[in-house]
């Protein structure tokens, strides 16, 4: 695999490898994910076990008379018991740590030992609500890179990207990233203590709209559609909505940047943020 090293400002970083087949994470169901799954059991052992535990709380919750629904921003599982049970409790362990070795090993691309738990992750983000709105991610780093993302219209994440839906973060603008999310999955049903984190899966493509430069340069981005072309093809009639859509988007990230902000509350844990298309040397 041939790698290019870049450097901006001193701080040297590259392009995030397209995963080999056998790597790839999002889960197509099957035996493959069971296996994934047994092996979490037998790995994590009495931990895991007391996480799935946990998640029946709070599975148990959402399907109560008083609990939350889908519809209402609650906790979107099907009923498919121990499964569920397993892929929630998944996500509960990335964000409360394994992310620390989870991350940089998911985003060489290779086989590896974190496959199975991001595998479980993976599926257990897409059973968790999503959430459409504007999100950031503030990143020191964001400063030194942001030339990068003026050149790359399109970018796409291979690894669990985190960013929050904190009113005062998306407010303070940067030094960072602010896009427009449509699947970025809420993870407050498995983790309380960071309600407004959201986790997009891998594989996610965003569109870079604009950067804010300045002593605090800002990317704002927006997620793309699944079928969205990359491509900008002239003369045809879905251009004309995407020019609209680009230019929408833009207007709503820099109005909501532009509104007075509160304290930025600290993460109290979970993953780091990070520059999306990226791996920093």
């Amino acid at each position: 695999m041939n790698v290019t090293i870049e450097s901006l400002d001193d701080v040297e970083f590259r392009v995030q490898p397209l995963p080999r087949a056998a790597a790839r994470i999002i889960p197509t169901g099957g035996r493959g994910i069971a296996r994934d799954r047994v092996r979490l059991w037998s790995e994590y052992g009495r931990r895991y076990r007391r996480t799935m535990s946990a998640m029946a709380r709070v599975m148990e919750e959402a399907r109560s008379p008083g609990g939350s629904h889908p519809d209402d921003g609650g906790v979107g599982i099907v009923d498919d018991g121990v499964r569920a049970l397993a892929d929630l409790a998944a996500v509960h362990l990335y964000v409360a740590e394994e992310w620390a070795w989870l991350d940089p090993a998911q985003l060489e691309g290779a086989l590896g030992a974190h496959l199975p738990l991001a595998r479980c992750v993976a599926s257990g983000l897409r059973r968790l609500p999503a959430y459409q709105g504007p999100a950031a991610v503030r990143i020191d780093v964001a400063d030194s890179v942001v030339h990068w993302y003026r050149g790359h219209r399109i970018v796409v994440d291979q690894g669990f990207w985190s960013a929050t839906t904190s009113a005062a973060a998306v407010s303070a603008g940067g030094p960072g990233y602010l896009v427009w999310s449509l699947t970025g999955r809420r993870t407050d049903a498995v983790d309380p203590y960071t309600p407004e984190r959201v986790v997009f899966l891998p594989g996610t493509r965003f569109k870079v709209l604009h950067v804010l430069g300045g002593s605090r340069p800002v990317v704002l981005m927006r997620e793309m559609f699944p079928q969205e072309p990359a491509v900008h093809r002239s003369g045809l009639a879905g251009n004309r909505h995407s020019e609209w859509l680009d230019a929408s988007t833009v207007a709503e990230l820099k109005g909501v940047s532009a509104e007075p902000s509160g304290p930025i509350p600290a993460e109290s844990r979970g993953p780091c943020g990070r520059p999306p298309g990226l791996v920093m040397a």
